[in-house]
């Protein structure tokens, strides 16, 4: 059983499974186009990192 938000227009999606609602985690294709609009539109961004910035590396820990 399955009771999620369609994260575009916020519609209760619920059901057996994935297998009642095609679109899904979308509603409707309406709702995946809308999104992948957002994509190509660049509204959703991911942050790189800087340039010359080294990549974080985790702490040595000392054992006693």
């Amino acid at each position: 059983m399955i009771r999620v938000h369609c994260p575009i227009c916020d519609r209760l999606m619920e059901g057996k499974g994935t297998a009642d609602w095609p679109d899904y985690p979308f509603c409707s294709r309406r709702c995946r186009l809308i999104d992948l609009g957002r994509w190509l539109g660049e509204e959703y961004r991911l942050v790189a990192e800087a340039e010359g910035e080294a990549p974080a590396e985790p702490e040595e820990t000392e054992i006693p």
